[in-house]
């Protein structure tokens, strides 16, 4: 026991005569530094697998990729201007076209029996008209004027003339731009049943105006869409009177305005 104590009293002097151990030590010029850690260097750590259905992960080792640009749509182009059509050319106008237009509905069907009619016609007795009416007929058409062509007065003379059943008597009257004409005819009761009044224009082959009613009082151009002609120059037509149905005296009259 005493032994014991005596070894350790001599450990204990030996180490107060050496003095505390160095705090630190500088290290010599020519020697590393001392980069150890108490550590152990630490692995890489991997990504786990991704679960199924989901994209990799990209690898640490590796940066992920940049995505790539997005590119500009190309530039939409303007489609090709629409150009207009080429105007239609003007048609000349034919020898049937430069006619003038027709006056009133016509009947071309009627067109050969008028023709071959006007060949056998009688020359129409023209007469001054009556300031005043001395007859039945005269009387009748100045009535008739008053409805069919108001505000109109007579223009030239007057075809006045007895007619049997079946026959024609033609004159002439002359229409002309800046005027507005009617056409009326009048028979009395008891004489021609149907008048017809019928209108051609050069070369008196066609029907410019016709009278279509089966009566006593017929008109081209009567109340309320009278005769406005539009060529700039006198034309003289043809005026064909047939007494259709029945016999007896008629009067037939051109009457006109300014437009």
């Amino acid at each position: 026991m005493s032994e014991n104590r005596w070894v350790r009293a001599g450990a204990l002097a030996a180490l107060a005569a050496v003095g505390p151990p160095a705090v630190g030590c500088r290290p010599n010029a020519g020697s590393p530094p001392n980069t150890a850690t108490n550590s152990a260097p630490t692995a890489p750590a991997y990504a786990q697998p991704p679960p199924p259905g989901y994209p990799p992960a990209p690898s640490p080792q590796q940066p992920a990729p940049a995505p790539a640009p997005a590119y500009a749509p190309a530039p939409a182009y303007a489609p090709a201007p629409a150009y207009a059509p080429a105007p239609a050319p003007t048609p000349t106008p034919s020898a049937s076209q430069s006619l003038p237009p027709p006056f009133g509905p016509t009947d071309p069907a009627t067109l050969q029996q008028i023709l071959q009619g006007i060949q056998t016609a009688l020359g129409g007795q023209m007469v001054t008209p009556a300031v005043v009416a001395t007859d039945l007929t005269e009387a009748g058409l100045k009535a008739y004027a008053l409805k069919a062509a108001p505000g109109m007065q007579p223009e030239g003379d007057e075809l006045k003339q007895t007619l049997g059943d079946g026959q024609h008597a033609v004159t002439m009257v002359t229409l002309q731009a800046g005027k507005c004409y009617a056409i009326l005819g009048y028979s009395a009761p008891g004489g021609v049943k149907d008048l017809d009044l019928n209108l051609l224009p050069p070369p008196y082959l066609t029907l410019a105006g016709q009278d279509m009613s089966h009566h006593n009082t017929p008109s081209i151009g009567g109340a309320p869409s009278p005769i406005c002609p539009v060529i700039p120059f006198p034309i003289q037509y043809k005026l064909d009177v047939f007494a259709r149905s029945g016999s007896g005296a008629v009067a037939v009259q051109l009457y006109s305005k300014n437009k």
